[in-house]
């Protein structure tokens, strides 16, 4: 009877997604991890493996008869994943390492109820959990809540305002004021002088990246005698809202002008907005520029292609992942703010 890649995983104490790249003889995967799979994969017939995939198989002695496991790690996120091509890239730098550290990773999506009920994934409460890894998720009130587990935890961007809560977990982050200034002040030179900021910047779940962003949006603007266009910008709508095509297209009819210049919190929001422009019949950039800030790869396929400030999303999981090895080492070590640097990608979406 052949098996499955759910099987395979079952068998080894993998990860699902690990147990995949390793027959796929990816580099995100350690080559002890690749023998071991593969090895069980022979064993028990998987249905896939094809004589090439066998011709990577060491010889039987040098195979272990199982993979060490030192427990799992809980990556909590509150996106799902058809939303975010953030986390997704973020959980394979994770991954990578904590496959090659011998951790389980265990994978909890949390909606927004389940954010405000703080209904945690059953797996918070297994003993083998060693640590949780977040991303995207920055209530002050979740963060607290999480503590009570007695568990490391290591966020990436951290809640807007800095709170106790901080005092006892580890933040990997990205820098977020100096490319967003970079970028204004160079369109202000070529002739923009209304911008505005899209992006939700008050709802509970709000991180210290897109108020930074907005930070260093007024800041430039104050440097170069100018005010932010306040009609045009939109604050308070979150991530939610902008899954509703009609509420964006509404919102932008509202606006009683456009501005020259909208700088967006994410690319998410970025394309969410370019497709409602377009819907009403604005052209991108004549008749105004959309900025965005992370880098996915959809910002580089939307056309016109976006704009935006990258973030060295894998590093940053690479981080993360590193300094829970390090926290559950060394539990009483100084807890790490650790902030990457980021790169601007002028494209099209701009004048």
């Amino acid at each position: 009877m052949k098996c499955t890649i759910k099987q395979l995983a079952e068998e080894l104490g993998l990860s699902r997604n690990t147990v995949a790249k390793a027959l796929k003889n990816s580099s995100d995967v350690s080559d002890k991890t690749k023998q071991i799979v593969l090895a069980k994969a022979k064993e028990l017939n998987y249905k896939k493996l094809d004589p090439d995939t066998l011709s990577q198989l060491p010889k039987q002695e040098e195979i272990p008869e199982s993979p060490v496991t030192n427990g799992s790690i809980l990556f909590l996120t509150r996106t799902y994943a058809t939303d975010s091509e953030f986390w997704t890239t973020v959980l394979t730098g994770i991954e990578s390492i904590l496959s090659a550290a011998h951790y389980h990773l265990v994978i909890g999506i949390m909606s927004e109820s389940d954010l405000k009920k703080l209904e945690f994934p059953n797996a918070i409460e297994d003993p083998s959990i060693k640590g949780i890894i977040m991303v995207e998720i920055c209530d002050e009130t979740v963060c607290n809540a999480l503590l009570k587990y007695g568990l490391p935890i290591v966020t990436v961007d951290m809640p807007k305002k800095y709170t106790s809560a901080m005092e006892h977990i580890d933040v990997i982050t990205m820098e977020n004021k100096r490319n967003v200034y970079t970028i204004v002040s160079q369109m202000i030179e070529k002739g923009s002088k209304k911008f505005a900021f899209i992006g939700d910047l008050y709802s509970a779940n709000v991180g210290r990246g897109f108020q930074e962003r907005y930070e260093a949006l007024c800041e430039c603007l104050s440097d170069h005698h100018l005010e932010i266009e306040q009609a045009c910008c939109l604050l308070h709508e979150t991530s939610e809202d902008f899954r509703d095509f009609q509420f964006v297209i509404k919102k932008i009819q509202d606006m009683p002008y456009l501005p020259d210049v909208f700088i967006c919190g994410n690319d998410w929001t970025a394309i969410q907005l370019i497709y409602a422009l377009q819907a009403l019949g604005y052209q991108i950039p004549r008749d105004v520029s959309i900025v965005g800030f992370d880098g996915i790869p959809a910002s580089e396929r939307i056309v016109p292609s976006l704009t935006t400030i990258y973030t060295p999303k894998k590093y940053l999981g690479i981080a993360a992942a590193r300094q829970m090895l390090e926290r559950i080492q060394y539990p009483d070590s100084p807890k790490v703010y650790s902030e990457y640097s980021t790169q601007l990608f002028i494209r099209d979406s701009t004048k």
